[in-house]
């Protein structure tokens, strides 16, 4: 089972769906894809895909379903691990592509009580 995220995309089901022309559906992209293959190593995909199957791919990422980058579109490069960074130039130059990272994580809280008096 492959597991596949798009950076672009929310997983925690806040995401919104806008109002799309419908001749604009048959237009092209290329995403990033990446995830986890059966064996839990960590993969990545550039997939040109048309916004049309871009809402599919939405769709079928927020119900978790397993899927092959290549149900949606053309797979440009693959691998495991991440993108090496003469792909993501060559991908950012050849295709535009705008690498989208996600907000850094929170700092960690520290709960501990301070000290009420010093020891000797």
């Amino acid at each position: 089972m492959n597991q596949w995220i798009p950076k672009a995309l929310s997983l925690n089901g806040n995401h919104t769906t806008p109002e799309i022309d419908e001749s604009l559906l048959d237009e092209e992209v290329v995403l990033l894809l990446q995830g986890r293959n059966a064996f839990n190593d960590r993969i990545y995909s550039y997939v040109k895909l048309s916004l049309r199957n871009l809402a599919r791919l939405r769709d079928d990422v927020v119900k978790r379903l397993d899927f092959m980058p290549s149900d949606y579109g053309t797979v440009l490069a693959a691998g495991k691990g991440d993108p090496p960074d003469d792909l993501r130039a060559e991908m950012a130059i050849t295709h535009n592509l705008v690498e989208v990272t996600p907000p850094p994580a929170p700092k960690a809280q520290s709960y501990a009580q301070p000290a009420l008096w010093e020891d000797d």
